[in-house]
């Protein structure tokens, strides 16, 4: 799946990647971002506004039945349990989604593009989805698969978070392909300095890069 007439560069911005495996701690990465002053924008918002329009809703219902829907919604738990056992299904909801996801994105890029410097844009299928052309620079957040149980524990089952792990590129190789890693398996504390640093590091490649 491509990323349509998405390019790395576009005017003076600065477009900033980050991934890695499902609960390694992305949105708490772009949350220190976001806290730092610096625009951030997540795909997963976006498919979870892209639930909400009729058309998507209705093709999923015809797809899934109505037994997958919640007070007139799209179950997200119930859907994605089923598409991580369901590669059919799975395969039907990302062509579906995927594309509206990358229109959508370029959308907000392009407003961004305006006023320059740096934007921060989460997306966990970064690799899978072929999309490193879309960026300047990918983090990639890691987690040891022990910590990652233990702060999911009360959402998810351990065999639930093993097979969505199964249906991702391995973390492994999505560190051979970042740009920069952080480290998110400790405390909070040593995550917030790492994005900190991050961000003076970035935000003088943003400077700079664009009076070459």
């Amino acid at each position: 799946m491509g990323t349509g007439n998405i390019t790395k560069k576009d005017g003076n911005l600065l477009k900033i990647g980050v991934t890695g495996i499902f609960g390694s701690g992305k949105t708490t990465v772009t949350e220190i971002f976001a806290a730092e002053g610096i625009p951030v924008i997540s795909c997963d918002d976006i498919v979870h506004q892209l639930l909400g329009k009729k058309k998507i809703s209705k093709k999923i219902e015809e797809t899934f039945g109505k037994d997958f829907f919640k007070n007139g919604s799209p179950d997200r738990k119930k859907i994605g349990k089923l598409i991580f056992s369901d590669i059919d299904k799975r395969r039907y909801l990302e062509n579906l989604l995927h594309p509206a996801v990358f229109a959508e994105l370029r959308k907000r890029i392009l407003d961004y593009n305006k006023k320059g410097g740096i934007i921060v844009i989460e997306i966990p299928l970064l690799f899978e989805t072929k999309s490193e052309n879309l960026f300047n620079k990918i983090i990639v957040v890691k987690s040891t698969p022990e910590k990652i149980k233990e702060r999911l524990k009360e959402k998810l089952e351990e065999e639930d978070i093993e097979r969505i792990w199964q249906n991702q590129i391995p973390l492994k190789q999505k560190e051979k392909k970042a740009d920069y890693i952080i480290n998110n398996s400790g405390p909070y504390n040593e995550t917030l300095r790492q994005v900190k640093q991050l961000i003076v590091k970035l935000t003088s490649e943003s400077e700079l890069s664009w009076k070459q």
